[in-house]
């Protein structure tokens, strides 16, 4: 499962208690479950954090994912796909999306409107 940063920020408490416990339930709900966010996340993540140490801390349970060829075609292809319908989503968005494409991963988002946009992306709520 790919998380995106929402996720990464409510499973850090950075948003109150309630945020915090529905993440923390899902993760209960998902123990077996690999954990990965995408470098996008990491540094979406990263701004609510003071230094890198707290970047390290509050994503410890998570594998990060670098950009790659691969997730950098898939994010082009989004993009124009996106562009010619007239949907696009931001470009923080193709990239996370990409990088759940590009891995088959689930994407764990509350973000479902602007990806459910993306054909062939599975998004889950939580």
């Amino acid at each position: 499962m790919l998380f995106d940063s929402t996720f990464l920020i409510h499973a850090s408490g950075q948003r109150g208690r309630k945020a915090r416990g529905e993440a923390e339930r899902f993760l209960q709900a998902h123990l077996d479950a690999p954990l990965y966010t995408s470098r996008i996340c990491w540094a979406e993540f990263a701004e609510g954090c003071a230094t890198p140490a707290d970047v390290q801390t509050g994503l410890r349970l998570f594998t990060v994912v670098e950009i790659d060829e691969n997730i950098a075609w898939t994010a082009s292809r989004i993009a124009r796909d996106l562009r010619t319908t007239g949907r696009p989503i931001g470009d923080n968005d193709t990239w996370i999306a990409a990088t759940a494409l590009a891995f088959g991963l689930p994407l764990i988002s509350r973000n479902t409107r602007h990806f459910s946009r993306v054909p062939g992306l599975h998004v889950l709520d939580y």
